[in-house]
């Protein structure tokens, strides 16, 4: 794994290898609409999404930025559901696309092996290259904090999905499902979890990765991630 200067401000000038992007899950149109009527009611319609964003809990989203978010979010879910199926590797439920009032949410997306492991998807733009898990919402075991039941667990798995073509509409009419493109960048193990937590391998507040960001978040860059076909139970 490669680590940073922590005391640099900024990723602007880092000199690293970059995973170019390469979609590599197609998905059905009309899983695709789902998505985006599942975002719309979400941001704009009866659903709750909690305020903050990936990066900090102080930041309260924009409609349109939590549209963007859950739209880009379950396209993630539905292309790592996906692959995992083609494995043989059968997620013991597809992706939940029931709409939720304030005070329920979701903290696993998949489970695995009757749901004796546990998966998190992460979703980024096409560009993006890191990782980015907030340092406070893990405990120094690597479970997260911030389940539903407040019982530390950990994610066996951690997946990585960066998306292309994701837009805010302001009616369906703009959806192209050709222009979505996804890929399943890898995935972090539990155990290398630790080791980045061991090596204090995080990026302080304030580092400016495309905006400044509002936590510490623990990194790994995207090349460094394991390919979801080498993945075992």
């Amino acid at each position: 794994m490669i680590k940073i200067n922590l005391s640099q401000n900024s990723f602007s000038n880092l000199k690293s290898d970059k995973k170019t992007f390469v979609p590599d899950t197609k998905l059905k149109p009309e899983s695709i609409l789902k998505c985006l009527d599942f975002a719309q009611e979400m941001a704009y319609g009866n659903g709750h999404h909690k305020s903050q964003s990936f990066g900090g809990k102080s930041h309260n989203r924009k409609p349109s930025e939590i549209f963007i978010n859950t739209f880009q979010g379950k396209l993630a879910e539905l292309a790592v559901y996906n692959q995992l199926s083609n494995l043989s590797l059968h997620p013991d439920k597809r992706p939940e696309f029931d709409v939720w009032g304030k005070g329920k949410w979701e903290d696993c997306d998949f489970t695995l092996s009757n749901e004796t492991v546990r998966c998190s998807v992460k979703s980024t733009k096409f560009f993006g290259n890191l990782l980015l898990l907030e340092k406070d919402k893990y405990n120094e075991k690597g479970e997260f904090l911030e389940t539903e039941d407040l019982k530390p667990r950990a994610y066996d798995f951690t997946f990585l999905v960066r998306v292309a073509g994701v837009k805010n509409p302001d009616s369906k009419t703009y959806l192209n499902s050709n222009n979505i493109e996804v890929e399943v960048t890898g995935f972090l193990s539990h155990e290398k979890f630790l080791q980045v937590i061991a090596e204090k391998q995080f990026i302080n507040k304030g580092t400016i990765v495309g905006t400044p960001l509002i936590v510490d978040n623990y990194y790994i860059f995207a090349k460094d991630l394991a390919d979801i076909k080498d993945l075992k139970l």
